[in-house]
């Protein structure tokens, strides 16, 4: 299985209500009819370390595939372009806003 984190952050100018509002009932809901998708999750942030020194982020999404070759296929359909269009009037581009990297390893200790 193949898994992607991807730490987001919304546009300054979009409120955190409506960045949440469109995760759930827009975005995410792209990602969960993908038949490629077999897990989805978003994970809602208030930012402990704002200092300044970066921007808060607001979410995280981890969403799973069972092999790079469903991740690459869902990735060339409509509704992934969809997702992507859909995601410029709400989330920063570049790895300032969006940056996606992928789980080699998962420990666990509790």
């Amino acid at each position: 299985m193949i898994t992607l984190m991807t730490v987001i952050r919304k546009k300054p100018e979009v409120s955190t209500e409506d960045f949440r509002h469109f995760m759930k009932h827009e975005y995410g809901p792209t990602y969960q009819a993908l038949p490629q998708t077999r897990a989805y999750q978003q994970f809602h942030l208030t930012d402990l370390a704002a200092d300044g020194a970066e921007d808060p982020i607001d979410a995280i999404v981890q969403i799973s595939f069972d092999s790079q070759e469903a991740m690459a296929e869902a990735l060339s359909t409509e509704a992934y372009k969809k997702a992507h269009e859909l995601r410029e009037r709400y989330m920063r581009e570049t790895s300032v806003g969006i940056h996606s990297a992928r789980v080699d390893d998962t420990v666990t200790f509790v």
